[in-house]
């Protein structure tokens, strides 16, 4: 049985260690990189490592042995060779989505040393089709080989005037490569993006591919539909019936077709700017000084836009009087030297908006905060009934999602919430063991009835409280465990220590619930381990015949007194030395048989064994004499607040069968049961309801097979209870 245990408990050890290995790196052989699947976090899904080949690999970096995804962002998964790093694989698709001629992204990979040398490019996909058409493959090649030849700092050596006829093309790819890798650089190389901060801070670096329905999804782009027919109905709530907007709609041919279609984003990330205009305009976008300001960006479509010629006017300073943005009690007003013209913004091949992109720069001193909510207001042109202008407000709310920001690294969690989840499997079997205990108490009046069941749970329940309990989990209870509950409100132990050893604490929970609901017999009778072991070798000992001992009572009362002696010593020595309780606590066998299975110290395995014998004679002997954790208990559980077990008048005059059945002598003369030393096994109960074994019940028995032998009907008077 011992070897078995330990045998579980290293393959336990054993699994999780495979599993943390297994869930941090994937080592392959060169010839299995292709099946590597490294771990990732949830929040960083790699789905660069897919799509490489193993060819791609070897043609990157010579000899590669281990690739495993990079902390953080941007995506990028580390080389290492002999354990060592070598450098990083990267894709322009995951790093800056960079897009070609042909106006889509494409997947070009490139790998990097630590030392920002570029050790070459593979082009994985493409959508440009004059590469294919006008290109020699030669010059292609040649085009490609040059990246071999370049590092962070000079790019020359891919010149992409090598293809001729789609030089655009190859500009895209050089400059989508290199954007890829100084962000790689930066981030991982010079560490730039292992930014700490202790408050959200706007994320301006760190990307992650998004596409424009994602964007949209995440609110990173807020959007805003009005009908005409809604916008009548918003202005004559404002200025009576009759009030209409300036704007000419002459092919207006429903008032369900759309006023304006406006949409909003704080394009300064470049998980939204770089996603929304591509690497090479949000590059141009955000080299225009100054480089502090926020970009925001707008797109209207429909009859009603934000952007109107005022901004032409001297008269009207220059500014867009069809727009503002608020925040709070601020109010920004944007002008022509804070803007550009946009083309149309495509989305899956459909135009996300037809007219008016537009990027506005908001410079640092007009204070907006991109962190908190703020409004994108549009200053519609009204008039009312009687002709009278009036401007009608809009206002489209944006708040920034939390993709975008760097945030304070989570305070770590509390170590006892860590082992809460460690243990989370261990924590409901507990909580089935401790309501199977509980409805045997519920429901006892029921299983006393029949003796049979009663075997079966009683077996059932102390074999697997000693089983899983005391020798699979270590849960075994003792005096320390109150000593320390008595001391923390002296010593400012507060709860979360408790709370390290869940077992432990929902344990404890229900041992002082029961102790004050039903006295101290709900632990030591059902949840104490050793005591099982007790019980269950006396039930072996019973079967081979064992004599058993009774001991008179007039010893056993004066033996009693010797647990609740060793209960005060340990529990007030505690008060005094620590170290002196947890000496006098040896008294206890638990750590012995329990925790360490015998494999202890000679004087401790025989003195352990010499209490497991004595109990062979003398059920339960230790609990009975010795133990000051069921000495403490009944202190404790003085005051309980319920007494379940039934009496009858008849105990202890007609009837003591349960006097001699009580495995503890717990049962007085009287026929009272003494709850200090009941440990409410509810034998005394199924003798209760035994009508071949309780006196008063054979009587009746009896009494009533005679009157149906004799002709007499009725029923029997029934025996008085308490």
């Amino acid at each position: 049985m011992n070897a078995a245990r330990v045998w579980l408990r290293t393959a336990r050890i054993g699994v999780a260690v495979l599993a943390a290995v297994l869930g941090t790196q994937v080592i392959a052989p060169k010839s299995a990189l292709a099946q590597a699947r490294p771990a990732t976090p949830a929040a960083e899904r790699d789905e660069l490592t897919p799509r490489l080949k193993p060819e791609t690999i070897q043609q990157l970096f010579p000899g590669a042995e281990t690739i495993t995804p990079a902390a953080g962002r941007p995506l990028a998964l580390e080389v290492r060779i002999g354990g060592e790093l070598k450098g990083y694989i990267f894709s322009t698709l995951d790093v800056v989505k960079a897009t070609g001629y042909a106006g889509r992204p494409f997947d070009f990979v490139g790998g990097m040393t630590v030392d920002g040398k570029i050790t070459g490019a593979v082009l994985q996909a493409h959508s440009e089709t004059i590469i294919g058409r006008g290109v020699p493959q030669a010059r292609l090649d040649q085009f490609m080989a040059g990246f071999a030849s370049a590092t962070i700092d000079n790019w020359r050596a891919a010149n992409p005037d090598l293809v001729r006829g789609a030089s655009i093309s190859g500009r895209a790819l050089r400059t989508g490569m290199q954007s890829a890798a100084e962000r790689v650089y930066a981030a991982h190389i010079k560490g730039e993006a292992v930014q700490v901060v202790t408050e959200p801070t706007l994320d301006r670096r760190g990307f992650s591919s998004y596409s424009t329905e994602d964007l949209l999804k995440m609110g990173s782009i807020a959007t805003l539909t009005i009908s005409v027919r809604d916008l009548v109905k918003r202005l004559e709530a404002q200025a009576g019936p009759g009030a209409l907007p300036q704007q000419q709609m002459a092919q207006l041919q429903s008032l369900d077709e759309p006023f304006i279609t406006y949409m909003v984003a704080l394009a300064t990330p470049a998980s939204i700017g770089n996603n929304l205009f591509g690497d090479t305009r949000f590059r141009e976008i955000t080299a225009r000084p100054p480089t502090d300001a926020l970009i925001v960006w707008m797109g209207a479509d429909g009859y009603f836009s934000h952007a109107s010629n005022s901004h032409f006017s001297a008269a009207a300073g220059y500014l867009f009087d069809q727009v503002k943005i608020v925040q709070g009690d601020k109010v920004i007003r944007l002008n022509r030297d804070q803007h550009m013209r946009l083309s149309p913004i495509v989305s899956s091949g459909t135009q996300l908006t037809r007219r008016d992109n537009m990027v506005f720069w908001i410079p640092k001193e007009a204070g907006l905060d991109p962190l908190q909510p703020w409004q994108a207001v549009l200053l519609v042109p009204a008039k009312n009934a009687q002709g009278a202008a009036f401007i009608h407000e809009i206002p489209l709310t944006y708040h920034l999602p939390d993709a975008h920001k760097l945030l304070p690294p989570p305070p770590p969690k509390p170590a006892w919430v860590e082992q809460w989840e460690l243990q989370r499997v261990d924590i409901t079997i507990l909580a089935a063991l401790l309501a199977v205990v509980t409805l045997v108490f519920l429901l006892q009046d029921v299983l006393a009835r029949s003796r049979v069941a009663y075997n079966v749970v009683r077996i059932g329940v102390v074999t697997f409280t000693l089983g899983w309990l005391g020798w699979w989990v270590g849960a075994q209870f003792s005096i320390i465990n109150i000593l320390s509950y008595l001391q923390a409100p002296l010593n400012g132990t507060g709860i979360a220590t408790f709370l390290l050893d869940p077992l432990f604490f929902i344990l404890g929970i229900y041992i002082a619930v029961t102790l004050f609901v039903l006295g101290r017999g709900v632990f030591c009778g059902w949840l104490c381990p050793f005591g099982a072991l007790q019980e269950l070798t006396n039930k072996v000992a019973l079967l081979l015949r064992v004599p058993q001992v009774k001991v008179p009572r007039a010893v056993q009362e004066k033996l009693w007194a010797v647990k609740y002696i060793l209960a005060v010593g340990i529990l007030g020595a505690g008060l005094y030395s620590v170290d002196l309780a947890n000496q006098m606590e040896e008294v206890e066998p638990f750590k012995t048989a329990i925790n360490v299975y015998f494999v202890r110290e000679l004087p401790f395995a025989l003195y352990a064994a010499a209490l497991l014998a004595a109990g062979l004679f003398i059920e339960r002997f230790y609990c009975r004499f010795l133990c000051p954790l069921g000495g403490s208990l009944a202190i404790l559980g003085r005051l309980h607040m319920f007494a379940w077990l039934k009496r009858k008048p008849q105990c202890g005059t007609q009837c003591r069968i349960c006097e001699a059945d009580c495995p503890v002598g717990a049962v007085e003369p009287s026929g009272q049961i003494n709850m200090n030393e009941c440990l409410q096994c509810l034998d005394c109960q199924v003798d209760y309801y035994d009508d071949n074994k309780c006196a008063p019940l054979i009587a009746r028995k009896k009494r009533k097979q005679a009157r149906a032998e004799a002709g007499i009907g009725g029923q029997p008077s029934p025996v008085p209870a308490e």
